[in-house]
């Protein structure tokens, strides 16, 4: 059984090992600071299987001002190569919904690369809409 639970210090060498799976480089110590760092308008989540991380979920609030609302996205979800297609995703989508309604937002949304179109076909079967494109610029920093 998978369950979920809020990211403790304890789990930043696994969730490095999955955001290296994303294509992210990342520090444990840069993980441990943003994990010990409380921010009211984030959450981060792992999915834990017989007492192994097994997923990552970083969930942000805003007030999304087209809508007059608060909106929840999903900055980053992944679950580790050996786990997908068992159900730990959505089980990660499932619990994000529940954040995303505990805190009144109006939407939950996610992001994803274009180079990840199976990545993008499961979003799309599990409920999520494609409604726009995002552009970024580097602010060089």
């Amino acid at each position: 059984m998978v369950d979920i639970l809020t990211a403790s210090s304890a789990h930043a060498g696994s969730i490095q090992i999955l955001l290296q799976q994303l294509g992210y480089q990342c520090e444990v110590a840069e993980i441990i600071s943003a994990i010990d760092t409380p921010d009211a308008n984030s959450d981060l989540f792992v999915a834990i299987n017989h007492g192994e991380v097994v997923g990552f979920m970083s969930l942000i609030y805003f007030f999304y001002f087209p809508l007059q609302k608060r909106n929840c996205r999903i900055t980053a979800l992944v679950v580790d190569e050996h786990a997908r297609s068992t159900g730990v995703g959505k089980k990660l989508i499932n619990h994000a919904l529940g954040q995303a309604k505990k805190l009144s937002c109006a939407q939950l949304e996610v992001t994803t690369s274009l180079a990840r179109e199976a990545t993008q076909a499961y979003y799309e079967r599990v409920g999520f809409i494609k409604s726009s494109f995002r552009y970024y610029l580097d602010v060089g920093i």
